[in-house]
């Protein structure tokens, strides 16, 4: 990998506002570097989090401390409205905007110390596999390997790769069982991770009468915290909710739960 040439690049991108093209860089460069070149850098080799984690490693370990890290986990979606459609450029559910749009699919993730945060691994969904829908008799894409397993992927090699870090922190689309006791039991970590307001749950004397009901029903306070079961989760949680004001002045509510009963 070419580190001067993608620092220059990626400055680019970041600076630029416009369409950003090889023959764009080359011109801003005054030609010091041909477009060819950058071309050819770019379509050298399809990178991933391990060519990521060798560019920043070095940077990681100047500035990693040994309590205090969050590992911060999150997908998102740049859309490609008018590309052609491929395994990697398809329809994506976006929960942010409630629907599908077309584009790629990233799972990131950022080392966080203090103010300091830095990438250590970005991955691709790529839908490679057709089924028909049942529903809708209609053809559609999906991944063989599933964001929650990528997402946990992501965390082993973080660990394996000795990342110095406390917690996981991520929204509620990775909130599932699997995932929080795969950091509980094999990590050894702790996590913060959104909860949906449908989850199940239960105080730990109701959870012994198998009384569960709906979180959203529960009506905690802004900030208030419960130690909580989640349905089939084999130990328990802290929840609590945090209560606020959207832009268009709607109340939003957003639930938490930690492994970590102290906090």
């Amino acid at each position: 990998m070419d580190k001067k040439l993608l620092d220059i690049y990626s400055d680019y991108l970041i600076a630029q506002n416009q369409y950003a093209t090889a023959t764009g860089l080359s011109a801003l460069l005054d030609g010091e570097i041909s477009h060819d070149k950058i071309t050819r850098f770019l379509n050298s080799k399809e990178t991933s989090s391990k060519e990521l984690w060798q560019y920043v490693k070095s940077e990681i370990r100047r500035v990693e401390e040994n309590t205090g890290g969050v590992l911060i986990l999150d997908d998102t979606i740049e859309e490609k409205t008018y590309t052609d459609e491929s395994e990697i450029i398809c329809w994506h559910h976006s929960h942010a905007k409630g629907r599908f749009v077309k584009g790629v699919n990233l799972l990131s993730a950022l080392i966080r110390y203090g103010d300091i945060a830095l990438p250590i691994a970005c991955e691709v969904v790529h839908k490679d596999l057709f089924f028909c829908d049942i529903a809708t008799r209609k053809e559609k894409r999906r991944s063989s390997t599933t964001k929650n397993e990528m997402f946990r992927s992501i965390i082993a090699q973080a660990v394996k790769n000795e990342v110095k870090f406390d917690y996981v922190l991520s929204d509620n689309w990775f909130g599932a069982k699997k995932n929080m006791e795969f950091i509980h039991y094999d990590m050894k970590k702790k996590f913060i991770i959104g909860l949906k307001a449908n989850r199940l749950i239960a105080c730990p004397e109701e959870e012994k009468k198998g009384q569960y009901q709906n979180l959203s029903t529960l009506n905690l306070k802004d900030g208030e915290k419960r130690i909580v079961r989640l349905k089939d989760l084999s130990f328990p949680v802290a929840l609590t909710a945090k209560i606020f004001t959207n832009e268009d002045n709607s109340i939003g509510t957003l639930y938490l739960v930690t492994n970590d009963e102290d906090k």
